[in-house]
């Protein structure tokens, strides 16, 4: 292929975010002439675009050499040197670029920028600074703090050391050092709009959004065309609970900069959030066109696409932003969640999705028919771990929980919001049942899971198994069935126990209990079950008015677009179960060594589970 044929493609592959392609591409011009100055500028921009901004600068001095009227070459060059802090060099490249004929709106723009990033008189040499701006970037901010710390006592006045130092405590989560740092570059340097912008970030992260808004109000109030305030004031606005004048917010932002994907991103959470899906999903996919690698827009954009009631294109979005970036935990973690729903129409070289389809196609009904032994368990495990390694897929998940959906959202999450604020019961709760049964071992509870999986009941109830982790609620292993009537909490218990009798042990039995278990921490009748007549707590009339102003506050809407949970056993099951394991093994529980002798993996949930044996008592 000739080299204009291969930059072409590098371009293609450079927009596609098919990074490495690009890189390869590049190179191969490259090699074949080392001066390239299209290739040169590229692989700079590519080299920007995974972080090595260091490296970018001698491709983006070779491009100038080469062609030095490439008014793009100049902007690319300049803007880099100010990523890496070095404003004096940007100021005299910008002069060299001027000198050269270099001009238009992006430049107007740049001498603005460079004009209020110059450097202030008091700040360290460029020599000097350079070692701890390295240290920042490369992100090992404790090093990045402790220098700017040392040459503060040299140059006290400096504002770009305070700015390294509070953007190195927030990235830390030291928030309130950070605020420290940022205004002591405010005092040096009154009237910096990003100052105030950096201030309102740390708040942010606080948790204080009032307080961030006004911090992003005063940026602006300096510099209205600060593009980056008018985004994280939209930020703080929709996590208020304020997605209609969030969106306000972005939109003046791309008015300001119309190529800023990370708006066109938040602006697509903030359509989310007040409903009007369709339109967001056009917001995340101008972030993309424009960032064609944009991880993080992918994996919004899967989300609204799963509130759209589309799995079959949140499975691919989830799959872009996860080919992207392959350690994106939350991406996986999505992804995971929405295959115990639906089972994908379209092939995929997903490794996720492929895994999940070998382990659903392992029958689990015959397991279920008879007494279910020890060994059909061990094998379940062992065959499923062999499906996840021999695709080499390094995964975990953040639940240990599992469940079996019906299409009815409890609301559960807006319940326990109103207890935790207000300490009342909701009046949903008081007519909510759960049928319990208590396993006595690790194997127990994977049986359970099993019969759980095939049990069939006329409503399709909710229905989970679970290790208990809560530290003020007894117990180990659990499994629970939600019902919404104590008749039918009584029926389906009755017929369960002859399930469990069969399938399990003639000993495992079931317990109807009423709604969550932290309620009778605060109400302890509210526990108490009546079987023949009216329950000994039912709901205080007085705390309608409490919860109506709690939704108007914090509204929590349940989903009316749930898809209930798919039979069978699915990837996302092997991995809590493997959880469930080392859980075990914390709690003394000897069954664990029967479906892993491996180490422990899940260090975090073995470390909870000897914990509680400190308060309570295990007996297998």
């Amino acid at each position: 292929m000739t080299l204009d044929e291969a930059l072409k493609m590098g371009v293609e592959a450079h927009k596609a975010g098919q990074l490495q392609e690009a890189d390869r591409l590049y190179a191969f011009i490259l090699k074949a002439q080392p001066k390239h100055p299209d290739a040169n500028h590229n692989m700079g921009v590519l080299s920007i675009d995974v972080g090595k901004i260091q490296e970018a600068l001698q491709f983006f001095k070779t491009a100038l050499e080469a062609n030095p009227r490439i008014g793009q070459f100049w902007l690319s060059h300049i803007d880099a040197l100010i990523k890496l802090g070095r404003i004096a060099d940007a100021q005299v490249a910008f002069n060299q670029a001027k000198d050269k004929g270099a001009k238009g709106e992006a430049f107007d723009q740049l001498e603005k920028q460079l004009s209020e990033s110059s450097a202030n008189p008091q700040d360290p040499p460029s020599d000097q600074l350079q070692p701890i701006i390295n240290l920042f970037t490369q992100r090992q901010l404790q090093q990045a703090l402790s220098h700017a710390a040392k040459m503060l006592e040299k140059f006290p006045n400096s504002v770009v050391l305070y700015n390294i130092a509070g953007a190195s405590n927030a990235e830390l989560k030291q928030f309130d050092a950070a605020i420290d740092c940022f205004k002591q570059a405010l005092k040096i340097k009154p009237g910096n709009a990003e100052a105030y912008n950096n201030i309102g970030n740390a708040l942010m992260g606080k948790g204080d959004l009032e307080a961030a808004v006004g911090r992003y109000k005063q940026a602006l109030k300096i510099k209205p065309s600060f593009a980056e305030a008018h985004n994280n004031m939209g930020n703080a606005l929709n996590a208020q609970g304020e997605p209609g004048i969030a969106i306000e917010s972005y939109e003046q932002a791309l008015k300001i900069n119309p190529d800023y994907a990370e708006a066109y991103n938040n602006m697509g959470i903030a359509l989310n959030d007040k409903g009007d899906l369709e339109v967001a999903v056009d917001s995340y996919k101008k972030a993309v066109l424009i960032q064609p690698n944009y991880a993080e827009a992918y994996y919004n954009m899967g989300i609204t696409l799963g509130n759209k009631g589309n799995p079959e294109a949140a499975i691919d979005s989830y799959s872009k932003a996860l080919k992207i970036n392959a350690g994106y935990a939350a991406a996986t973690s999505n992804l995971l969640s929405l295959l115990t729903t639906y089972v994908p129409k379209k092939e995929t070289l997903n490794p996720v999705v492929l895994v999940n389809e070998a382990i659903r196609k392992i029958d689990i009904k015959d397991i279920t028919s008879n007494v279910i032994c020890d060994d059909q368990i061990v094998d379940l495990f062992s065959k499923s771990r062999r499906y996840i390694g021999s695709y080499g897929l390094e995964i975990t998940t953040k639940l240990d929980q599992t469940y079996r959906r019906n299409s009815v959202d409890m609301n559960c999450k807006r319940h326990i919001s109103i207890f935790d604020t207000h300490d009342i019961i909701p009046e949903l709760c008081f007519s909510c049942y759960k049928v319990q049964v208590e396993p006595r071992s690790v194997t127990e509870l994977i049986k359970l899971f099993l019969v759980f999986n095939q049990l069939e009941l006329n409503e399709n109830n909710t229905r989970k198994c679970m290790v208990e982790l809560r530290p003020n609620i007894p117990g180990f292993y659990k499994g629970l069935i939600y019902c919404t009537e104590l008749k039918q909490a009584n029926q389906i218990s009755e017929y369960l126990d002859t399930v469990l009798k069969r399938s399990i042990r003639s000993g495992l039995s079931s317990k109807v209990k009423r709604g969550c278990s932290e309620y009778p921490l605060s109400f302890p009748n509210y526990k108490a079950i009546n079987n023949s007549g009216p329950q000994l707590m039912n709901y205080n009339e007085e705390w309608r008015a409490i919860e109506e102003a709690h939704d108007r506050k914090k509204p929590i809407h349940a989903n009316k677009n749930r898809s209930p949970s798919l039979s069978g056993l699915n990837l996302s099951d092997v991995l809590i179960i493997e959880k469930w394991v080392d859980y075990a093994r914390g709690i003394g529980d000897p069954s664990a060594n029967l479906i892993n002798q491996n180490p422990v993996t899940h260090q975090g949930i073995y470390d909870q589970a000897r914990a509680r044996l400190d308060t309570f008592d295990f007996i297998n």
